[in-house]
């Protein structure tokens, strides 16, 4: 059983960095997203560096990475515990990866991913509540910081399973987290 649980962590940190945007804008633009913008590896830098169509292929990328880890998860684990940390092993891996020495997105599309999987109505609570919040707080990544705090919270409030509500604790402090450097930018 440890086995399985950590098999699948590594497997979820490992698709995880798989850095989309990277790769995408490479073949699209012959240009690496890491030089433009905010030098995120992520759709919306992605959409900087070459365009509307190569951003929604790293978008797909990127929430795909989550759906298809949770799965792996979910029938090497046969746990729900085991989905929820390979969870957050995936948006770990997007913000961390170490293909591009740990160099990558912000984990929204992955995160919003792997919530999707776990409590879809939590998600897109959570999608309502960031564009008033982007309007209050006047800046994009502070309004992510906020869902960030929200997601446990919510999670908390529908009483949403012991493990989905752990995904929330954790994933919500990695975004949080990964957030932070932006607070000034």
């Amino acid at each position: 059983m440890a086995f399985a649980f950590l098999f699948a962590l590594l497997v979820a940190y490992l698709l995880g960095s798989i850095p989309s945007g990277v790769i995408i804008s490479r073949v699209f633009a012959k240009r690496d997203v890491r030089d433009i913008g905010s030098g995120h590896t992520g759709a919306l830098n992605t959409f900087r560096a070459a365009g509307f169509l190569p951003a929604a292929f790293a978008f797909l990328a990127d929430t795909g990475k989550a759906i298809v880890t949770l799965e792996i998860a979910r029938v090497v684990t046969a746990s729900d515990w085991g989905v929820a940390l390979a969870g957050i092993a995936v948006v770990i891996g997007h913000c961390l990866p170490i293909y591009t020495r740990f160099h990558g997105g912000m984990g929204l599309a992955t995160g919003g991913a792997a919530l999707f999987w776990l409590d879809a109505p939590v998600l897109f609570a959570l999608i309502l509540a960031w564009f008033p919040l982007r309007l209050i707080l006047k800046h994009s990544p502070r309004a992510s910081m906020a869902v960030a705090l929200l997601l446990p919270a919510l999670l908390g409030v529908t009483n949403a399973p012991a493990p989905t509500l752990g995904f929330g604790i954790g994933a919500g402090a990695v975004l949080f987290l990964r957030h932070l450097g932006d607070w000034r930018r």
